[in-house]
């Protein structure tokens, strides 16, 4: 009796955190494992530490209804105006981060009678561009990672999550500001949108390393809660997003989700969505993306979330143009322009399209598909439209606007003149035919429809094969099509990871934006199509973060205890940035000595 009741007191003892005022990562990391060590080794433990684990995070917050609360966030440390003086007509600028050029399928048409062709405009930017008076700087973001911790993601799935925001802590400096939500039942905001000094940066890895998994999934409430900390920021950093994971599902988030995503559009903010394993609800989350223009990631390997999250940011620090307006002003009959973003046509002949931002080194085509005009002179260079781009550029803080280029052909006698197509406009016809279809395979899938998916996916595989272009490009789409066809056979096989694969490559070919460059067991081709797409910060932020690195991470110093008045309430820090990384969690780590911080 005397031995149960000692090795009783031993774990009771092992339980309880450090309380000498220095709360240490690695003693929290021993703690949760201890906690999680008697959960299994003692049934009857389970209840009462888990209802201290809630009670003791519950005590870290103020009521999570108390929005008005929530305008809390820490001061920038160089502050940049809430609204932009933007120009009511820019200066034109050709030598701004943004440029913009035409291409036209055909450059030589009949004389004498009406065609229909393809042309396209396409917005390229300055891969090396930096902010100005900044060269060995970035963009500085406010991010704000919304993470699922239902009970579906407990065990290694949890691990790796907090892995993957510690990361993103580790990463960011100290002109960034990072904010951290759950849902599970029930939202929680376990930090306010801190500044990531090194007080910030402890506050925030105090908070990952207590999240716990257990509960239901309400996705729309862990959205409202980030929403809420974006629309009542008393400051801002030019770049802001949501970062959205989840394993589960939330049926009550097809009503309450669309108008969170234009209150965050509203708010200057973007949304990413990351849905994890085989469970989650790709639809949802790929029609939140397809809203919020921007990619839907599908992450299907645990080990692999860390990539994405990293890919995410990377990408975001190197947004170099937002507020992206294409003007097009057509001579011809346009028949239809080809692009997922929002248009408006309120202006007869013109369509101006709005995209909300360019990364360094990343490219938008705009495919569009006009009548030409039958009359006109043999040998005539005649112009069919005139394309421009207002912009408000991150590299010198203004708002610019490009030169107005042209889209023109040339009139011959010929009645069936002799060319190639362009084979960049063959591209990307390509790439929206594969888009269409990878969508419409996708309704018919949930449809149960899996032979006529099938067999769309065989015809469209068939196009691409007899294309009189063949680039590289279109032997990934190629390899993609048939990898989906293949493996669309049954219900199961949709219902496991396919589906969420055919809506991250959908996604991918219509923003035209990935943000990683992994490849998955469902689809081999995926990191080839995934290259095409990627950004140069993307690619190397998310090699940075990828399991095979061989960046070491080195434990942080001892960090204070965490207060008990919420970190929302407690005072923000003008420390520098820290020059120590954060560790991963990992077995061994607790049995190491932490290192100063410098």
């Amino acid at each position: 009796m005397m031995s149960s009741l000692s090795s009783f007191s031993r774990r009771r003892s092992a339980q309880q955190p450090p309380s000498d005022g220095q709360l240490n990562v690695h003693d929290l990391l021993q703690h949760a494992q201890t906690q999680q060590a008697d959960v299994g080794v003692d049934g009857g433990m389970a209840t009462q530490n888990s209802f201290n684990r809630r009670r003791l995070m519950s005590s870290l917050q103020r009521d999570p209804t108390d929005f008005a609360s929530f305008a809390d966030d820490d001061e920038l440390t160089m502050p940049v105006p809430m609204e932009r003086n933007v120009q009511p007509e820019p200066d034109v600028n050709g030598d701004g981060p943004l440029s913009i050029t035409t291409r036209i399928e055909y450059q030589a048409v009949p004389n004498g009678r009406s065609q229909d062709i393809f042309g396209l405009v396409t917005l390229n930017t300055d891969a090396n561009a930096v902010v100005q008076g900044a060269e060995d700087k970035r963009q500085p973001l406010d991010i704000i990672c919304v993470l699922d911790v239902s009970g579906s993601m407990s065990g290694n799935k949890i691990d790796l999550l907090k892995d993957a925001v510690r990361f993103i802590i580790n990463e960011s400096e100290a002109t960034d500001r990072v904010g951290i939500v759950t849902f599970e039942s029930q939202a929680t905001r376990h930090l306010r949108l801190r500044r990531m000094d090194t007080m910030g940066k402890d506050e925030a890895t105090r908070a990952v390393i207590m999240l716990n998994a257990g509960g239901g999934t309400r996705i729309s409430t862990g959205l409202e809660y980030a929403v809420e900390m974006m629309e009542r920021r008393r400051h801002k950093n030019s770049v802001s997003s949501i970062f959205l994971l989840t394993d589960g599902q939330d049926s009550h988030a097809v009503n309450f989700v669309p108008p969170l995503l234009d209150r965050a559009r509203n708010a200057g903010c973007s949304v990413y969505t990351f849905g994890f394993g085989a469970d989650h609800d790709s639809k949802l989350l790929g029609d939140m993306a397809e809203k919020a223009n921007t990619p839907f990631t599908f992450v299907q390997d645990v080990e692999c979330i860390r990539e994405a999250f990293a890919g995410a940011m990377g990408g975001l620090s190197s947004v170099v143009a937002q507020d992206v307006k294409v003007t097009l002003q057509c001579d011809a009959q346009l028949k239809k322009v080809h692009t997922y973003f929002p248009m408006d046509t309120t202006t007869p002949g013109q369509v101006t399209i709005k995209i909300p931002d360019m990364l360094a080194g990343e490219k938008r085509d705009i495919l569009v598909e006009m009548t030409t005009p039958a009359d006109g002179a043999s040998g005539e260079s005649v112009t069919i439209l005139r394309a421009s781009a207002k912009y408000q550029s991150m590299v010198t803080g203004a708002s610019t606007q490009t030169p107005s280029v042209e889209m023109t052909l040339t009139r011959t006698d010929e009645q069936e003149p002799a060319a190639e197509p362009d084979v960049e406009v063959s591209i990307q016809r390509q790439r929206v035919e594969v888009a269409d279809v990878l969508a419409e395979a996708s309704r018919l899938g949930d449809g149960g429809e899996f032979q006529e998916a099938q067999a769309l996916l065989g015809r469209q595989h068939d196009r691409l094969s007899s294309s009189r272009v063949k680039s590289s490009a279109t032997q990934f789409l190629m390899q993609e099509v048939e990898e989906v066809r293949s493996q669309m056979a049954s219900r199961q096989n949709w219902n496991s990871d396919v589906r969420a694969s055919v809506v991250n490559a959908m996604s991918m070919h219509r923003m035209q934006r990935s943000t990683n460059t992994y490849q998955t067991s469902t689809m081999r081709s995926a990191q080839d199509t995934k290259s095409m797409y990627a950004a140069p910060a993307v690619k190397s932020w998310s090699q940075k973060a990828s399991p095979g690195n061989s960046m070491v991470q080195q434990p942080r110093a001892p960090l204070s205890a965490p207060s008990m008045a919420g970190p929302s309430q407690q005072a923000p820090s003008s420390s520098g940035p820290s020059t120590s990384a954060i560790p991963r969690i990992v077995e061994s780590e607790a049995d190491e000595e932490p290192e100063q911080a410098v």
